[in-house]
């Protein structure tokens, strides 16, 4: 059943309008499970999983013991317009939470979104990277909510679960602000922006069907799933660039390399010569490369996770 989360005038007699698929087994008897994404317009990953999910839980309506609910779009003009933010207003929604029902249009649109998902047994918020890199497809947890996420984080058929430290920007975050009124909030980033990666896709979709089947809500045999890797912030590696051009990888995503191995290069081609090798920092594998060539000093190339 589609139903409206917000909805609000804007010009030229248009509106804003945010929806939810809400699937409902069982009579609703059950956990509630919240689905999220499109927080940002760049990030389409979580689309192809609002589909995959969606179709696999009305092929086997008999099989849900409670409500799954879908919200492909929290940020509708960012997705029409493939921008970050909310066009127009240069702002970040997911920097603009719990907001505001009696503030302006964005803050009342946070805080409609904190209501109708407050309360849910769990909430899967699902991003990709920021422009311009890959990421292999993990869970991100943040510290302070650790030991109620990670029994969860674990069974969403990711590659990693990396548990980090907080900050104050994370503060404004639907995550944050969800998981401080105790509604269990796992963020998911996976893939490259602007895209849609399938497969991962796929995984993550069995991944929320198990959670969904410890929560008692699904009862479907679902299929053995291996258990993701566990990562703390001083595993990682960040290689960034020394100097500017055009950054050449040599390896992919997921690649295993050695320290000292060659990444990449960067090149110029003004010069017609590669400025700079790109050297791996520590024996391990890339989880985050990146992906448009035009590069600075400064700019992130590689984060290579150690050990295997």
């Amino acid at each position: 059943m589609i139903e409206t989360v917000f909805s609000a005038a804007l010009p030229v007699g248009e509106r804003l309008i945010v929806k939810k698929n809400r699937i409902e087994g069982c009579g609703g008897r059950g956990p509630r499970i919240a689905v999220v994404t499109g927080i940002h317009g760049d990030g389409l990953e979580g689309q192809f999983v609002a589909f995959e999910l969606a179709q696999r839980l009305r092929e086997h309506i008999g099989d849900l013991r409670g409500i799954v609910d879908i919200y492909p779009a929290l940020n509708p003009l960012g997705i029409s317009a493939s921008e970050h933010g909310v066009p127009l207003f240069d702002l970040d929604l997911d920097r603009t939470f719990p907001g505001n029902s009696k503030g302006n249009m964005n803050e009342a649109l946070a805080a409609a979104i904190v209501a109708d998902i407050k309360g849910a047994n769990a909430c899967i918020d699902i991003h990709a990277p920021d422009a311009h890199l890959r990421e292999v497809s993990q869970v991100r947890v943040e510290e302070a909510y650790a030991k109620t996420l990670m029994p969860f984080a674990q069974l969403l058929n990711t590659q990693l679960v990396w548990m980090h430290g907080s900050s104050n920007q994370q503060r404004s975050t639907l995550a944050h602000t969800l998981n401080s009124l105790r509604t269990r909030t796992l963020v998911v980033e996976m893939g490259e922006s602007l895209r849609i990666t399938e497969d991962a896709g796929s995984w993550l979709t069995e991944g929320i069907l198990r959670l969904v089947e410890r929560l008692d809500g699904w009862t479907s045999s679902s299929v053995a799933l291996p258990m993701p890797r566990l990562v703390r912030d001083g595993d990682v590696t960040p290689v960034s660039a020394e100097v500017p051009g055009i950054f050449l990888p040599q390896l992919g995503l997921g690649a295993m390399v050695r320290r000292g191995q060659v990444v990449g290069v960067i090149a110029d081609p003004l010069a017609a010569e590669a400025k700079a090798e790109v050297l791996a920092p520590a024996d391990g594998t890339i989880i985050s490369l990146r992906a448009q060539p035009l590069v600075y000093p400064g700019t992130l190339l590689v984060r290579v996770l150690g050990g295997v």
